[in-house]
């Protein structure tokens, strides 16, 4: 088979795999949507109509909208519907996939099945880790786009400069990759000389400009939703340093306590070793010590081949790439247990530790010289993916029996009903709104991210229905009122 047939069809296997452990989010609204991913939802329904500019994430001044923007064709053609919306999604989780294995094949001299085995643990993840992946949270996949685009420019100080600023600023993760960079820069050039700092200096500037760039946009931008061009939060522009700030905690005391948490519990985790349920279930806690004593493995073989390059048999071999992949996974783990404890709440914060088993698979599968062990890999991360495989098929099963969807129920009902405006906790209240198509607004009681629909609200006054609990409300519905 050559090359290039082969290159094919590994994407076209991570391509089916993606689709497959995603098609559950994009086909059944509520198997994993919240209030969260409604803004972001009618963020890309305003940029479509044409009656806002959002530029960060409604209701705060970070959180760059690049998700929305690049969701509103595809609201645009499909309408505002959860499917449109995840849909966007699977398609930044295929960006991804195929950077990543068109990034071994060429840059690490993996053969493409190769780099499909290394990235298994993000194409095939599992039912919970792929609702993450797919999450119109504004920034939970777009960071992995970001850090593997980064490397593809890395001789483009300009670019790389623009990239990374665009990418900080629409998720500060994205900075994880630049330790990364750097020492891949200097592993190359082997010398800090004029070249180097003049290298990162160029990418200094452009990013600086975009950080600029997007600073002098914001009196032009909606920050509340339609109507509010011009008004700043709380009457000044956002800071993403002031965001990142007021979130961290760094605590030198607890960082081995820390560490010892995110890689021995969180990690195993988003792979599937610990038994967890939230969005969906995965999961099984007997795998946890397989998984973590499989990844030391490799992680020692690694370290012995790479220190004997007369083991590594295969000529051509470039071993800064995969290093990278487990250079960025490393640098979350260390800088993520550095200013936080970790909590099941903060899961999709690390989200990236996937970078570690990814690198540390990579990096074998590029510097082992004995084929028996490269083989050995694949069959272990097959046993994986079949592990993974049962954990979809039980979780497709259970919207294939037919699992009930009560806000949308809710919804439908208040629109046959003729109610136009109502009030409920912010939980409810933009999911009720974007599953409605904004025939219902509903304002929130908490906290508010669109402000017209609290002026429609006070205009209404206290008739409206106020909508603490779904369950209530779907028994009230036959009894209220047609306002039609």
């Amino acid at each position: 088979m050559t090359s290039r047939r082969e290159l094919s069809l590994a994407l076209g296997v991570a391509a089916a795999l993606v689709l497959l452990r995603s098609w559950v989010f994009v086909a059944y609204e509520q198997s994993f949507f919240t209030s969260d991913q409604a803004i972001v939802g009618l963020m890309a329904k305003h940029i479509a109509e044409g009656r806002a500019f959002p530029l960060f994430f409604y209701g705060q001044s970070y959180m760059l909208a690049v998700e929305a923007w690049a969701a509103a064709p595809f609201v645009a053609l499909g309408g505002a519907s959860v499917g449109s919306l995840h849909a966007s999604l699977v398609v930044w989780n295929l960006a991804a996939a195929a950077l990543l294995i068109m990034g071994l094949h060429r840059f690490a001299g993996l053969r493409p099945f190769y780099g499909l085995v290394a990235a298994a643990v993000f194409v095939f993840a599992p039912p919970e880790t792929s609702a993450l992946l797919t999450e119109a949270q504004g920034g939970s996949i777009e960071p992995f786009v970001y850090v593997l685009l980064l490397w593809w420019l890395r001789e483009r100080p300009l670019a790389l400069g623009a990239l990374l600023g665009l990418g900080f600023l629409n998720r500060e993760f994205t900075i994880f990759a630049v330790p990364g960079l750097i020492v891949a820069d200097l592993w190359q050039r082997r010398s800090l000389r004029q070249p180097f700092w003049k290298h990162w200096l160029l990418a200094f500037v452009a990013f600086a400009a975009v950080w600029e760039g997007v600073n002098a946009l914001q009196p032009y931008a909606d920050f509340l939703g339609p109507g509010t061009r011009g008004q700043m939060l709380r009457g000044y522009p956002g800071s993403q340093l002031a965001s990142v700030s007021e979130r961290t905690k760094i605590s030198v005391a607890e960082f081995p306590e820390r560490v010892r948490s995110t890689a021995g519990h969180f990690l195993p985790l988003l792979m599937g070793g610990v038994s967890y349920e939230d969005s969906a279930r995965q999961g099984r806690d007997w795998m946890r010590w397989p998984l973590l004593i499989a990844l030391a493995a490799v992680a020692l073989r690694v370290a012995v081949v790479a220190r004997r390059p007369s083991l590594v048999q295969r000529p051509g071999v470039q071993r800064a790439f995969p290093f990278y992949l487990l250079g960025v996974g490393a640098t979350v783990l260390v800088a993520f247990s550095l200013v936080r404890t970790p909590t099941e709440g903060t899961l999709r914060y690390v989200l990236m530790l996937l970078f570690v088993p990814m690198g540390l698979i990579a990096t074998l599968l590029a510097i082992e010289p004995r084929r028996v062990v490269r083989l050995a890999v694949c069959a272990l991360v097959g046993l994986w993916m079949l592990g993974s495989a049962a954990d979809h098929l039980a979780y497709s099963r259970r919207y294939l029996a037919g699992e009930p969807n009560d806000v949308r129920v809710l919804a439908d009902g208040l629109v046959e009903k003729g109610v136009t405006a109502a009030r409920a906790p912010y939980w409810i209240a933009y999911k009720l709104t974007y599953l409605s198509r904004e025939r219902l607004k509903v304002a929130s009681t908490d906290v508010v991210r669109i402000d017209e629909y609290q002026k429609l609200a006070d205009a209404a006054g206290p008739s409206i229905p106020d909508i603490r609990r779904v369950s209530e409300w779907l028994t009230r519905l036959p009894e209220m009122p047609d306002k039609r």
